[in-house]
């Protein structure tokens, strides 16, 4: 879903890898050093709960891997069209998501089970709305320096992020 969010209709996906594959493989040989707290202990208890359920342990690093991945089409998709770099972008992208507590309520609405289809749809359009709103903040204000765009922005608006926040 994020590949057809960030190309336009009939694209080719030669053409997708060759755009944005560069800047896919940088996040994904950083990922460690990009996740922060909440987002890494999702991911360990993901793991847990794929090898409780007897999956080879193989298999719940492959999937828990997509999982550290997700927002990585949106940032190299940014970065391509902005010309930043995705690392930089990835690090205002996740200062925005933190101070704001959309990394807590993403983690948190992942953590949601439910048998529920209408459920499931809501809770992945949380998810995604909550990655798209920090993507659209950093294409419209970041576009020289994200992270100073993001700090710039907390500064700011100290009180309402503050007020919102408690």
């Amino acid at each position: 879903a994020d590949l057809l969010r960030a190309t336009a209709p009939g694209t080719l996906p030669g053409a997708v890898i060759e755009r944005l594959g560069n800047g896919i493989a940088q996040l994904e040989r950083q990922t460690e050093s990009l996740l922060l707290e909440e987002a890494s202990a999702q991911s360990a208890r993901i793991a847990a709960d794929l090898e409780a359920a007897g999956a080879p342990a193989d298999l719940a690093r492959r999937v828990v891997r997509l999982f550290d991945l997700d927002g990585a089409v949106g940032l190299a998709a940014l970065g391509e069209r902005l010309g930043l770099d995705e690392i930089e972008l990835t690090r205002a992208f996740t200062h925005l998501g933190q101070a704001l507590g959309l990394d807590w309520a993403q983690a948190s609405a992942a953590r949601i089970v439910s048998s529920d289809p209408w459920e499931r749809l809501l809770l992945a359009g949380l998810a995604r709305d909550f990655q798209q709103q920090r993507l659209e903040f950093l294409a419209r204000n970041g576009a020289k320096d994200p992270g100073g765009a993001v700090a710039t922005w907390l500064t700011a608006n100290a009180a309402r992020v503050g007020q919102f926040k408690a």
